[in-house]
């Protein structure tokens, strides 16, 4: 059925271990049987978002800010939708989730181009925590409908909310790794915006990227302690209502990872030089 897909993001094994993470942890919170084939259908989604992603980002580089159904239309997009519709048929569930997919993007995506739009205008923390709640935040609470409507069962708000926060405390996280690539990218960041609301702390991140030094976790706690504390304290509010310990792994893996030395010696992780 997928054997013709070529998007080389289907053949990472951190997929595969990210979606047995959620559907264990959709086990454990409502004390529900899941079918096993949930979760192809959770690697196919968190590729065609991811895709999604890229295509949107693409175009908003080049000034071209698509609609919705013009980024659905891009070629990658389209071979990942149409295998997901595909999957989904095989077990009569097409109707029922792809349907919750397009009205979520309906009802979000004009707010969240608009949002972006102004974030990349100017950094304003506001703007950009609601830039993750409709892009983090409901994607993971979208994996939560994937994986209840596939198994046919009730509501859970419980296990819905665990979900949503789950994705909203990854992104803190995430942005913590991420920030240098994405302040030289011109991305929105929730570590940047809020620390451009602390003045001094903003001009010495600001120098500290223009000499490319490295920005590691103790670099924050040595140089802006009072922003990296009120970043986490924001990041604890989500951890703290993710109860179900197989959700909570892949947050304490990547925290784990922050307080890596190894980790940030990563080529990756080290500043570019930031023109003044």
């Amino acid at each position: 059925m997928t054997e013709h897909l070529r998007s080389p993001e289907l053949r990472r094994a951190a997929h595969d271990m990210y979606c047995e993470m959620f559907l264990k942890g959709y086990r454990q919170s409502t004390s529900l049987p899941v079918e096993r084939s949930t979760g192809f259908a959770l690697v196919l989604y968190v590729v065609f978002i991811s895709t999604f992603d890229v295509e949107f980002e693409r175009a908003r580089q080049q000034r071209d800010l698509l609609d919705y159904p013009s980024v659905l239309g891009t070629p990658p997009v389209a071979e990942l939708w149409t295998a997901l519709t595909e999957y989904l048929r095989a077990f009569r569930r097409d109707d029922e989730i792809t349907g919750h997919v397009q009205s979520t993007f309906a009802a979000h995506y004009e707010d969240y181009r608009r949002y972006v739009t102004d974030t990349v205008a100017r950094t304003d923390f506001g703007t950009t925590l609601k830039i993750a709640r409709m892009d983090s935040g409901l994607t993971l609470r979208t994996i939560y409908e994937i994986i209840r409507r596939f198994n046919g069962h009730r509501p859970d708000q419980d296990c819905a909310e665990q979900f949503f926060a789950l994705g909203m405390a990854g992104k803190f996280l995430d942005d913590m790794r991420d920030m240098v690539d994405d302040v030289s990218a011109g991305e929105p960041n929730l570590l940047y915006s809020l620390t451009a609301s602390n003045e001094r702390d903003l001009g010495v991140l600001q120098g500290a990227l223009r000499q490319g030094r490295p920005i590691t976790t103790w670099w924050w706690q040595e140089h802006c302690p009072n922003s990296l504390s009120e970043y986490f304290r924001h990041a604890s509010g989500y951890y703290d209502r993710v109860t179900a310990a197989d959700l909570r792994l892949p947050l304490d893996t990547l925290l784990s990872l922050l307080y890596s030395p190894r980790y940030w010696r990563k080529p990756i992780r080290r500043s570019p030089v930031i023109a003044q």
